[in-house]
């Protein structure tokens, strides 16, 4: 627990939480928590808006400064922690840096907080004194096993700017469980998920302090308990610093911030969704020229259909990216197994589940390097993601709203991002580093095969099968300016 030197309990009973967000020194691990987050979902969520405006906060972000006050973890205040208990957690009233609001129901939790703009923002760190024996540091705060096995740990301090800038309202949904109950002195909250399990969800600790100015969110991915995740929020040793260069934004700064961010975003989902005409994919047995972007030009040739991977013309299995995932879901006479399958809306929430059979899609496809290398190009690459389209009320074709994503207790990523997983090569180079990758000389030009595993339904209805397109690692993959290829 930790030691709070001449803290009194009038200032215990006066204490209230604070809800957290990121601070400048977190952005780089509030990525990770985002896609960990996303895959739990099955959000496919990237870059966030809270994220995005937490670089343009590291930005302005100050160094340290002034007087500091290290809190050491220590022997538990028993008197603290029963008078706050007894008080009720979060219906005292605060005195300090903001007091909060919290509101809950069967399966969300919403946390609103107002900033006591009085009182200057304060800089805080968060390092624990201890972790599971098989973590290390992987990068800053975050914290992992070194496996993608969901042993994640990440802890982001923030203070009040970072509350004011850009979270005074947080949101959770698919709650289980919210536990209150004291950790280091400080109100905490532990956060549990609904289908954790199925859904890989992870694990939040809040640790809310007014009179000092911040919040601690101490977060773990799936694998990781809640009483570990506990003992690492008990250890932790903070650090509270003076700035005198950290300040709030004004009224004024944060409704230009908002304009310009609101303008950017609209001007970015005018070009996505203005997708692209349909004389404006490339035929089959059309070349794609994409020299302007590393040299190269694609053209298919042709696709097909197959029940079994050995029915592919020329199959090797030195072709296939990853042997042990494609093997765990390969029967014996090569048909793919079925799988647990959601189907996600536009907003990335679960409308269906179900089982579902994948067939094998071959493409044939001709690669020439048009020209020579730039001196930053090492190689032409030949692997290509499939895309779902649809006509949107323009009669244009913009990527289709809803998605298919296997339910993440499944472990099943032969479909990942709609990438292919095979391509017809020799032993010698089912090694190589970048593995779709190839060099060639100006000039060059090869035939090859990839496959893709694709649903079933999708494969066996006529409308789905032609709003199936390839888009080319090659072409730069910019969605502002699609550059599509048909199958057939």
């Amino acid at each position: 627990m930790l030691k709070r030197e001449n803290e009194s309990t009038e200032n215990i009973l006066n204490q209230e939480l604070v809800i957290p967000e990121e601070t400048q020194r977190k952005i780089e691990a509030a990525y990770d928590i985002v896609r960990a987050r996303s895959r739990a979902a099955q959000g496919g969520q990237e870059k966030t808006e809270k994220a995005e405006r937490a670089e343009r906060l590291k930005a302005r972000g100050q160094e340290a400064s002034g007087s500091r006050r290290v809190l050491k973890p220590s022997a538990a205040i028993a008197l603290a922690a029963a008078m706050i208990l007894l008080c009720g957690l979060g219906v005292a009233a605060a005195v300090g840096h903001f007091t909060k609001q919290v509101e809950e129901t069967d399966s969300t939790a919403s946390y609103t907080f107002e900033v006591n703009y009085e009182l200057k923002p304060v800089e805080v760190t968060a390092v624990p004194e201890y972790l599971p024996e098989d973590m290390t540091v992987k990068d800053g705060d975050k914290y992992g096993s070194g496996k993608e096995d969901g042993r994640d740990i990440t802890i982001w301090a923030m203070n009040m700017a970072d509350i004011d800038y850009y979270c005074q309202t947080m949101d959770f949904t698919g709650v289980e469980k919210v536990e209150k109950t004291t950790i280091q002195g400080m109100e905490a909250h532990l956060i549990t998920y609904q289908d954790a399990e199925k859904n890989r969800k992870s694990k939040d600790i809040y640790m809310f302090n007014p009179e000092d100015g911040y919040v601690l969110w101490v977060w773990g991915d799936y694998a990781v308990s809640m009483e570990e995740l506990e003992k690492v929020a008990e250890s932790l040793t903070i650090t509270v610093t003076e700035n005198p260069d950290l300040a709030y934004m004004t009224e004024e700064e944060k409704a230009e911030e908002a304009r310009l961010e609101k303008e950017a975003q609209e001007a970015w989902e005018a070009a996505v969704n203005r997708g692209v005409a349909p004389e404006d994919i490339t035929a089959v047995g059309e070349t794609l020229d994409v020299s302007d972007f590393i040299g190269a030009s694609y053209t298919v040739e042709e696709a097909a259909f197959y029940d079994s991977l050995y029915e592919v013309p020329g199959f090797n299995p030195d072709g296939v990216c990853d042997r042990e995932e494609l093997e765990a879901w390969l029967n014996e006479d090569g048909t793919h197994k079925p799988y647990l399958r959601y189907t996600l809306d536009e907003n990335a929430q679960i409308v269906e589940e179900k089982e579902m059979g994948v067939k094998f899609l071959a493409v044939t496809a001709t690669v020439r390097q048009e020209k020579a290398y730039d001196e930053w190009d090492n190689g032409t690459p030949f692997d290509a993601v499939l895309i779902r389209l649809e006509e949107n009320e323009n009669g244009r074709l913009v990527q289709a709203s809803d998605r298919y994503a296997a339910v993440p207790s499944e472990d099943y990523s032969l479909q990942r991002d709609g990438s292919c997983f095979y391509l017809n090569q020799t032993a010698d180079t089912m090694n190589d580093s970048q593995y779709f990758w190839r060099h060639m000389e100006a000039g060059d030009s090869q035939t090859y095969t990839m496959v893709f595993a694709v649903d079933e339904d999708l494969a066996e209805n006529q409308e789905e099968i032609q709003n199936l397109v390839l888009w080319f690692n090659g072409t730069g993959n910019d969605p502002e300016n699609p550059r599509y290829s048909a199958l057939w």
